[in-house]
């Protein structure tokens, strides 16, 4: 049986896509907690020997007001011109102010599940976060409406969506991922509220507020738009306080008004990430019975917290401490008895995972020492060193079970991790198998011995078998054994294969003696730099500072070796009897390209100082910022417009006059639409604000579709080829991409999708003139593609932290939220230059595989990228997944590595698209 190799890769591919799938689902585990609710009968009745009434347990709070803030800062809340009421509380003593640590990831359903529930949330939980599914959790708003307490809710329907059936009265904003609404959403909550404070039927009321969030993903945190939306918030906060002063000296009661965010935002605007400005947030607790403090506590603190000030049992998943400074208005013996409520649950959890030894460690021994003193100050309740003490020790303890606690729930699963990192290594080493394969070479023969075949995939399954042990138990013996073997069949097969392919490489290509060995050693030096670079925190961190280095590296590599032909040129022309016109032009063409090539490094030497990324100088103000400003909105609009025409500049090289007149009509359509929404100027005027310029963009991307569709349609129905228009189709799709990709930038990154055209033309003309040999010119091709890609996904401000996704550009021109639309949208700008790479890639191979040179050698284009595509994707993927495995207790797992890990597996799957293009657009033997 001949099977083509094109087709193996594929297969190899898929069968790495399934294992990466394997790995990520051991990885990142679903749920942390189980379902279990709690109940008040659980309440210890008991400290030590000393029976305690458990009839104190009881609400402490008449009614509450949990104001959450989107993406409230610690320094918003500290500048006083923003937040004047409420920092003159502060001062006065009616308010306290507190700083709570947020675990990643820092968005919005994660957080709310951690406040609510008390629980780490999974950090799958991130991609739920579109979703929002209902909770199952215990929570205290559950156990507050076991109780019969009513609560209230207006903002964001993240909330309703996670509990659907747990408000009394609720006015959620439908559309509250729609990030350009900063003011509506808001004003329609504080509407709500003001009728809320005239009902007497609740007991909570929680109130969510979007605008902050929306400014900062749009403009930055610091926005001139900010300061008005923090004095908003301070206004609303005045409201709430008024109206509880006004209960409280009426009715006697004791209301209580907490104010927080759900995480921070990064300098940049976005979160998502682990920096200070996005984990650290403000709790302001508005009340006169709190004591300030300079501690740091979690926020899963929060739902014991508010657990024990509604007199509710605490949630069943709650690992958090409890906020002792915010219990200032209970008695003695009620705070110790509910610091040892919380405690003794921590301890039973603990137990479960520590067994005996536990009971060697210092936060038992502190527990225990805590018991005593508490039973000791219940005999005598003017020991107050004895309340202090155990005080103390109830909290420390709680403190240092909570963080094992946090440890011990990050849980991975051991068989999954192995089995996808062992298929991952697999798919990886049959890949470069594929790169040595004889190039002349298309198929392979099949023809497997049955009793080896057989013996290779009992072996695999008992293997499986042995490594799954443990899984028995919780599930059924047929079905574990089906998928067993099913996994065995794939891994013997792989194996297989890589024993097959290894039969076939040609040693002799490892020499590359038709090319100077320093060009290729470049390559795969910065492939194996790059894959060994991952092991480090610090240099997945900072990823972008590889990628530049080495594709400025390869391009002055090429330019240099080029120049070195030129030289060598007119060296050999230079004879007294050859024409010194000739002599003249090559020395005019040498200078000319000197000139172009020292512009076109500057040039990126310019673009990758728009955007700052990373970790360390993300901090520091970049071009983006300064053209950003108010005060330089002409350069801004300059910079916009120049970017534009060099984009329709390079989309003139690719179609015909038609198609280049809809391309300059859709880019001054973007220019116009920016005009629109007050990024740009035009003309010092103020353009309508109309939607008709994107219906017309639309329109004009649709026909630019069309001009390459139909008449290759009309060719195909009457049989008809045109060599010369065999690429229209594509070509026009390119240009498609490309104009969209313009749209749904930032106007200063405009320039980024022109420039990213013009680098492809510059390295594809220097290979061409440096390298003859076909097949090395192709890799080079490939992997230079690959790198400029990834060097364009980091120009535009990208980097391995999530904070970085811009949500802004899933939203241009839309007024509501579509999952649908914003999906494309936001992957089409997060990845738009590793997209137009490739796109551009195969458009100059069309081109390539018209040259003779190229068709003499009889080679397959499409075999030799998909392996080369296979490689370039599997090597570092696979390193990295290891480097996870190995690395799953460092500090930084969840903070660099996991992100990086999601990064890759949605790179992952627009790689298999690629590979869907090449084997629909590329056909074998060079021809189109």
């Amino acid at each position: 049986m001949n099977v083509k190799l094109a087709h193996i890769a594929v297969f190899n591919f898929l069968v790495f896509l399934f294992s990466f799938s394997l790995f990520c689902y051991g990885f990142f585990p679903l749920s942390f907690s189980p379902s279990t609710k709690s109940s008040l009968n659980e309440l210890p009745r008991s400290v030590e020997n000393a029976s305690v009434d458990t009839n104190s347990y009881k609400p402490r709070i008449s009614r509450a007001v949990f104001m959450l803030i989107d993406a409230l800062r610690v320094d918003f809340i500290e500048q006083e011109a923003n937040f004047k009421f409420l920092n003159k509380l502060v001062d006065d003593g009616k308010a306290c102010l507190y700083r709570l640590k947020v675990h990643p990831p820092t968005v919005t359903m994660p957080r709310i599940k951690a406040m609510t529930s008390g629980a780490i949330p999974s950090f799958l939980d991130v991609i739920l976060n579109l979703g929002s599914p209902e909770m199952k959790l215990d929570t205290f708003l559950y156990q507050m409406k076991q109780r019969q307490q009513k609560t209230v809710f207006y903002g964001d329907n993240t909330w309703t969506n996670m509990f659907p059936d747990m408000f009394h009265r609720q006015g959620e904003n439908v559309d509250s991922l729609y990030v350009n609404d900063f003011y509506e959403g808001d004003q329609n909550i504080t509407k709500f509220l003001n009728l809320e404070l005239q009902m007497y039927d609740w007991k909570l009321m929680i109130l969510h507020y979007l605008g902050l969030d929306h400014i900062g993903h749009v403009e930055g945190p610091f926005s001139d738009k900010v300061p008005g939306k923090l004095q908003e918030m301070d206004q609303v906060v005045e409201t709430i306080y008024q109206t509880m002063h006004k209960w409280e000296k009426k009715y006697f009661t004791k209301p209580l008004l907490i104010i927080t965010g759900d995480h921070g935002m990064r300098d940049s605007g976005g979160h998502g990430g682990s920096t200070q400005p996005e984990t650290i947030v403000p709790l302001v607790v508005v009340s006169d019975q709190c004591r300030k403090s300079d501690e740091i506590f979690l926020q899963i603190d929060l739902a014991p917290t508010m657990s024990i000030l509604t007199g509710v049992a605490i949630p069943h998943a709650s690992i958090g401490s409890v906020i002792e400074p915010v219990l200032q208005g209970l008695d003695n013996e009620d705070k110790l008895y509910a610091l040892y409520y919380n405690t003794q649950r921590l301890i039973s959890k603990t137990e479960l995972i520590m067994m005996d030894r536990l009971h060697a460690t210092d936060m038992y021994k502190n527990f225990e020492e805590a018991k005593r003193l508490h039973v000791s100050f219940m005999k005598d309740t003017t020991n107050i060193a004895s309340y202090k003490r155990a005080l103390m020790l109830y909290s420390s303890a709680a403190k240092k079970l909570t963080e094992q606690l946090i440890t011990s729930y990050i849980r991975y699963d051991l068989v999954f991790i192995v089995i996808g990192a062992t298929l991952s290594i697999s798919c990886t080493v049959m890949a470069f198998f594929q790169i040595l394969q004889t190039p002349s070479t298309e198929t392979i023969s099949l023809h497997p011995k049955l009793f080896p075949a057989v013996c290779l995939c009992i072996i695999t399954f008992v293997f499986l078998k042995i490594l799954s042990f443990e899984k028995q138990l919780s599930v059924p013996n047929y079905a574990l054994d089906a998928a067993l073997v099913g996994l065995a069949s794939i891994l013997s097969t792989i194996w297989w294969l890589i024993l097959v392919l290894l039969k076939g490489i040609e040693v002799q290509r490892l020499n590359l003696r038709n090319i100077p060995s320093y060009k290729t050693l470049a390559l795969w030096f910065g492939i194996v730099f790059h894959c060994l670079s991952l092991g480090s925190s610090s240099f997945v961190e900072e990823e972008h500072q590889t990628w530049y280095y080495f594709t400025s590296s390869i391009m002055v590599l090429l330019t240099i070796q080029q120049l070195q032909i030129m030289n060598h040129t007119i060296g050999m022309i230079n004879h007294p009897q050859t024409d010194a016109a000739l002599i003249d032009v090559c020395r005019d063409e040498r200078n000319q390209f000197c000139i172009s090539s020292v512009a076109f490094l500057c040039v990126h030497v310019l673009i990758r100082r728009f955007n700052q990324t990373g970790d360390k100088w993300q901090h520091i103000p970049d071009v983006g910022d300064w053209l950003a400003s108010d005060g330089n909105k002409v350069w801004l609009s300059l910079s916009m417009a120049v970017g534009l025409f060099f984009l329709v500049y390079q989309i003139c090289c690719l179609g015909g006059l038609l198609t280049n007149v809809l391309s300059l009509t859709a880019a001054l359509l973007i220019y116009y639409y920016r005009a629109v929404t007050g990024a740009v100027s035009f003309f010092g005027r103020n353009p309508p604000n109309s939607s008709v310029c994107l219906t017309i963009f639309w329109i004009n991307l649709l026909e630019i579709f069309f001009i390459g569709f139909l008449p290759k349609m009309y060719r195909l129905v009457m049989g008809r080829r045109n060599p010369k228009r065999s690429t229209e189709l594509y070509d026009n799709c390119l240009i498609i991409v490309a104009l969209l990709s313009a749209l749904l930038h930032k106007p200063h990154n405009v320039l980024l999708v022109g420039v990213l055209m013009a680098s492809s033309r510059f390295l594809i003309q220097r290979i061409d003139r440096v390298i003859e040999h076909s097949d090395t010119n192709l890799m080079f091709k490939v992997i230079i593609h690959y790198w400029l890609g990834k060097a364009f996904y980091f120009y535009q401000g990208n980097s391995n932290s999530l904070a970085t996704i811009d949500l802004n550009a899933g939203y241009v021109g839309l007024n509501h939220f579509d999952i649908v639309r914003v999906g494309i949208f936001l992957t089409l700008h997060t990845y738009s230059g590793p997209i137009l790479s490739f796109l551009m890639l195969i458009h100059h191979l069309f081109n390539a595989n018209q040259m003779p040179r190229v068709e003499s050698d009889g080679l397959s284009s499409r075999r030799r990228i998909l392996s080369l595509t296979n490689s370039l994707t599997m090597l570092p993927v696979s390193f990295f997944i290891i480097v996870a495995t190995v690395l799953r207790d460092h500090i930084f797992v969840w903070t660099v590595f996991s992100p990086k890990l999601m990064y890759e597996y949605f790179h992952v799957w627009l790689v298999l698209i690629k590979i869907i293009l090449v084997m629909c657009l590329l056909k074998t033997n060079g021809t189109n």
